[in-house]
């Protein structure tokens, strides 16, 4: 009988991540690349992505390849999976993390600063990079039948916290392309939403977070590291949640799931 843990391992792989970076994607690439995935990371600084494939490859076997993409056009996306065929051929992991649109009205603009550029970022790297990288890749996913695509929700998908008006609306509505993704794709791709918090790389506030109270809404009343969704996301990958489909797994310190 197979141990428990090996349901977590990844072992032959292919996981392509977008919105990678000093945050929640630097710890799920470099812990798949751990669990035996090839990982194609990605977000528009080369230079931040250059340093964690850097680091990943220099552990004993680990497979890394950066791409600088832009998650909210087509054609990068398309560039994206490309480069992973070409790297390691069939791709079984989506993770989407990139995210835009965040607005916090410091201008004195409030919420009239959702200007129309602001909603179309937000609904491009928000829900349709989602959408696009499931078209992209359901043919892979379709033949080998072990798909999953995993998108970062967000609280404000579910609690409003104006001025970022465009930014939660493009998140309840990535919520609501994610279950019907895994109506349609089931049974050989899995599609669930990883909704995170406040969290920061080191699980303190940040100063462009100061005076939004995000902390004080959370059951747990502090930031998380950003090293915490970790093990939700290693769930979410693998056979260990092989029979779970058009779900929310909430790691956000009680925001949502303790709200009066």
């Amino acid at each position: 009988m197979a141990s428990v843990l090996d349901r977590f391992r990844l072992d032959g792989r292919t996981a392509i991540l977008t919105g990678v970076g000093p945050g929640v994607g630097e710890h799920v690439a470099k812990a798949y690349a751990e669990l035996g995935a090839n990982v194609v990371i990605s977000a528009r600084s080369m230079d931040r992505l250059e340093r964690i494939a850097g680091e990943i490859n220099a552990k004993d076997g680990g497979r890394a390849v950066p791409v600088s993409v832009d998650a909210g056009r087509r054609e990068d996306l398309e560039k994206l999976v490309k480069t992973a065929h070409d790297n390691f051929g069939p791709i079984h992991i989506v993770f989407n993390n990139a995210a835009a649109g965040v607005v916090y009205g410091k201008d004195g603009g409030g919420i009239w600063d959702n200007t129309d550029e602001v909603w179309k970022e937000a609904m491009d790297v928000n829900v349709l990079a989602t959408w696009r990288l499931a078209e992209l890749t359901t043919a892979d996913m379709q033949e080998h039948g072990e798909g999953s695509i995993i998108s970062v929700e967000s609280c404000g998908g579910f609690t409003p916290l104006p001025p970022a008006i465009a930014y939660g609306t493009s998140k309840a509505a990535l919520l609501f392309v994610v279950r019907s993704l895994a109506k349609a794709l089931a049974p050989h791709t899995r599609v669930n939403c990883l909704c995170v918090g406040s969290m920061s790389p080191d699980g303190q506030e940040a100063e462009i977070h100061r005076g939004l109270g995000l902390a004080e809404r959370n059951a747990i009343k502090r930031f998380g590291a950003a090293d915490e969704a970790v093990g939700a996301a290693i769930l979410l990958a693998g056979k260990g949640s092989s029979y779970t489909t058009g779900s929310t797994v909430f790691v956000e310190g009680g925001r949502v799931g303790t709200i009066a």
